[in-house]
């Protein structure tokens, strides 16, 4: 690899295009471009909210613990297939443009999503019932594989100058899904009684993400193709542009696992993992647990988009090290701080989602930074899908297996402490090569 393939792009990106950066930032194209991660967010939490209901209609073994590993084993399906939609739909984006892969991926995520609403339960038609199902799971994962990579290649080429405000705006929109996600599950839980849950209350939570999908592929159908791509002379697009991006750009593939996966697996731990540890290891109730995630996420998502601005004067990996350095050290901490409950956890988990938002705003823009535009989606796509694979899909099942082993009500901390080690070396390689590549010039930028 040569030294000019290891270095950071974020200089690169608006050269020969200043006339275009120049230009006011269209924050409506910015929002529309986040439509398809607030799916992707609501998806992910319905899913596991109403897995039991799920169990019941396709994958009833007469066994409750056998039906929610059949349950679970498909949404793990839509994890692996993650990796192929990317290469897919990051090839699309990358030779025919962002905007054609971003209407199709979204438009196909939401005919799976209302697809398995409408599904007829195994009672109905049997095994095909179940297939067909976790057929679906897996379209829907191939789409999502694309869908938040194109986003982010899509806000940072929209708008270079203000790249980390875009992606914390972007962000903050994404967030919004899992906000959404808590209070339909609260509606539905409050107006049904359980056995309506299961007949069809489980399926209306599915078809309300169908719907927003398809008024996102409604608004989107306007969007225009981005600038920076436009400027990429035909000539220039990469034949196989995932062939390439694992042949030349490697290091920056390693690199921004390393920088994504702290974001997912942090995530994760927020999204999935925490509820379950707060009522099962910390002794909460149901209600104080859910509502202290809500109440994270909702901090979470005001703290992105002002990290996120101030990203674009700080420097996107000086706030992402401070971020890092600071989960590494109370990682282990805050666990333990929460288990004992000697803080309020309220203002514990404030605290902690204002630390979270210094990784989670600028983790997007800072990954995007490091690869070239004819490669930008394509690169994105294969280590952000590679990341979720690891550490999103594995995080949940680490830190419980960890909690369960050591009998430490604080082992979860031991892991994202860990996990925050790899984020934090993955942006000093980046910096170390630009400054060797530059000739010791390099600056946090």
């Amino acid at each position: 690899m040569k030294a000019s393939d290891m270095v950071l792009h974020n200089q690169a990106l608006p050269h020969g295009t200043d006339d275009v950066s120049e230009k006011r930032v269209d924050w409506r194209t910015i929002l529309l471009a986040s439509v398809g991660g607030g799916l992707e967010f609501y998806d992910f939490i319905v899913y596991g909210i109403f897995a039991p209901y799920v169990a019941k209609a396709f994958f009833p073994t007469g066994n409750g613990a056998t039906s929610m590993i059949a349950t679970f084993a498909a949404f793990a399906v839509g994890y692996l297939a993650r990796p192929l939609g990317g290469v897919i739909l990051g090839h699309i984006g990358d030779k025919l443009g962002r905007r054609l892969a971003f209407q199709f991926s979204l438009v196909l995520m939401t005919v799976t999503t209302a697809g398995m609403a409408l599904m007829p339960s195994y009672q109905s038609i049997g095994v095909t019932a179940s297939i067909a199902f976790v057929s679906l799971r897996f379209l829907q994962g191939a789409c999502i594989g694309g869908e938040l990579p194109g986003g982010i290649a899509y806000v940072v080429e929209s708008a270079p100058k203000r790249s980390g405000l875009a992606c914390g705006v972007m962000f903050a929109c994404v967030n919004s899904g899992s906000l959404l996600a808590a209070i339909v599950s609260i509606g539905l839980h409050a107006w049904l009684t359980d056995a309506e849950m299961l007949a069809y209350g489980w399926r209306a939570a599915f078809l309300v993400g169908g719907g927003l999908g398809a008024a996102g592929a409604l608004m989107r159908s306007g969007l225009k193709e981005t600038a920076l791509f436009l400027s990429i002379r035909q000539h220039k697009r990469t034949k196989l542009p995932a062939v390439e991006v694992l042949q030349r750009h490697w290091f920056q593939v390693i690199a921004t696992i390393g920088i994504v996966g702290l974001n997912q697996a942090l995530i994760a731990l927020l999204s999935v993992a925490m509820v379950p540890y707060l009522t099962q290891v910390a002794m909460y109730s149901a209600d104080v647990a859910s509502k202290l995630v809500m109440f994270s996420i909702a901090i979470l998502s005001i703290f992105i988009v002002i990290v996120g601005y101030l990203s674009d004067f700080l420097g996107k990996p000086t706030l992402y090290l401070i971020g890092a350095v600071m989960i590494s050290a109370g990682g282990y901490p805050f666990y333990g701080t929460v288990a004992n409950g000697a803080v309020s956890p309220y203002l514990l988990f404030g605290v902690a989602a204002l630390i979270v938002s210094l990784i989670a705003g600028t983790f997007g823009s800072l990954a995007a930074d490091l690869f070239p535009t004819n490669l930008r989606f394509s690169g994105l796509a294969i280590a952000y899908n590679a990341a979720a694979a690891l550490l999103g899909g594995f995080t949940p099942l680490v830190t419980s297996l960890l909690t369960g082993l050591t009998r430490d009500h604080a082992a979860p901390g031991i892991f994202i402490a860990a996990v925050s080690v790899i984020g934090t070396v993955s942006v000093i390689a980046i910096l170390v090569a630009k400054r060797w590549n530059d000739g010791g010039n390099a600056t946090l930028v």
